[in-house]
């Protein structure tokens, strides 16, 4: 993993005591790196091309960027819920565990993030869309809103 990838990820450190591993290990710092430790392996990446397919099946697509970030366009059907609110917000996604849910945010970074935390919570069918927003726009994808 990138250096810049990591960095990214440290505004989502709460995760890992979210999920109680802080409290277990004695240090949040420890935590996180137990999470970390538990997630999947990439099997949970799809590529922006791949993630299109997928539209088929008719998936729960979850944007976790910005309000200002999403106003600069979105993939069509997405939900928009920051990834910093996502905990809070469970009761927003699918009922159903096995869902197949798509999850985006600008670069691939922070989606893969919350991908892990969605695994981790029994969504087996969670993906990260790889390089995000951004992948997509490059594949030349459809977006609604913003002005792309």
């Amino acid at each position: 993993m990138r250096r810049r990838d990591l960095l990214a990820l440290l505004p989502l450190l709460p995760l890992a005591q979210a999920q109680g591993v802080g409290e277990v290990c004695g240090d949040w710092v420890q935590g996180f790196g137990a999470f970390l430790k538990r997630v999947p392996p990439a099997s949970y990446l799809v590529y922006p091309t791949e993630a299109k397919d997928l539209l088929l099946f008719d998936p729960f697509i979850l944007d976790v960027r910005t309000e200002e970030e999403r106003k600069k366009g979105y993939i069509p059907g997405s939900v928009h819920i920051y990834a910093g609110q996502v905990p809070d917000r469970l009761g927003e996604l699918p009922k159903d565990k096995e869902a197949l849910i798509l999850v985006y945010c600008n670069s691939g970074s922070i989606s893969m993030v919350v991908t892990a935390y969605l695994q981790a919570l029994g969504y087996k069918n969670a993906k990260n869309i790889a390089h995000g927003f951004k992948g997509w726009l490059d594949a030349g994808l459809p977006v609604e809103g913003g002005s792309q």
